[in-house]
C-alpha cells in the first residue's frame, strides 16, 4: 500500500467535501483531519489512492471489514435503527466498509472512483458504503450493480448501498 500523506488527502478531502451536495460547513471539515487520524487506526483499514500524470493527488478510498459487534458506534446505530437489529447483520457482516471514497472534481468521469471502488471490495463477498443519492457518486453506484438498501436521516439524505461479490463490476 502506498504511504498516506495524511495532510494530502485532508488537502482533497476539503476541495470534495465543501461544494453541494455534500457543503460541509467550516467546522465540519476542520474536523475531517481528526476522523481521518481515528480511520486510520481501526482495524483492518486499508486505503487506495489516484494520484494524475503530475503526481497529484486526485481519487481517494478507504475503509475496513465491519466487525462482528455492532455496539456502540453512532453509524451502525443508525443502521439498526433504520433497518432492524436482526436485518442488519445478514445485510453487512462480513462485508467490507466503504467509508469514504473522493475523488478531485477536475478528475472526475475518467474512472478514478470505479478503479478505486473495485480495488476495495476485490475479495469481499458484501461491501456497503453510504452516501447521498443526490451525491454524483450514487449514478455510478447504480452503474457498477450496488444497489440502494434504503433510506437513512440526514441532511442532506442519506442512502445505505450495498453489494455482493456474485455481481460483476464493469
Amino acid at each position: 500500500m502506498t504511504r498516506l500523506d495524511p495532510a494530502e488527502i485532508t488537502a482533497l478531502y476539503r476541495r470534495c467535501y465543501a461544494d453541494p451536495p455534500w457543503s460541509e460547513p467550516p467546522e465540519q471539515l476542520d474536523a475531517y483531519p481528526d476522523r481521518l487520524a481515528e480511520a486510520m487506526k481501526r482495524p483492518g483499514f486499508s486505503a487506495w489512492i489516484e494520484r494524475d500524470h503530475e503526481g497529484r493527488l486526485v481519487g481517494v478510498c478507504y475503509g475496513w471489514p465491519t466487525p462482528a459487534d455492532l455496539s456502540g458506534n453512532r453509524i451502525y446505530d443508525v443502521l439498526k435503527h433504520s433497518f432492524g437489529a436482526s436485518a442488519l447483520p445478514r445485510m453487512i457482516a462480513g462485508s467490507f466498509e466503504v467509508v469514504e471514497l473522493f475523488v478531485h472534481p477536475e478528475a472526475r468521469g475518467k474512472g478514478i472512483a470505479s478503479a478505486l471502488l473495485t480495488q476495495a471490495i476485490a475479495g469481499w463477498p458484501k461491501a456497503w458504503l453510504i452516501t447521498s443519492p443526490q451525491a454524483p457518486a450514487a449514478k455510478l453506484y447504480h452503474r457498477l450493480g450496488w444497489h440502494e438498501a434504503g433510506p437513512l436521516p440526514g441532511d442532506p439524505p442519506l442512502a445505505l448501498f450495498t453489494f455482493e461479490s456474485d455481481q460483476h463490476l464493469t
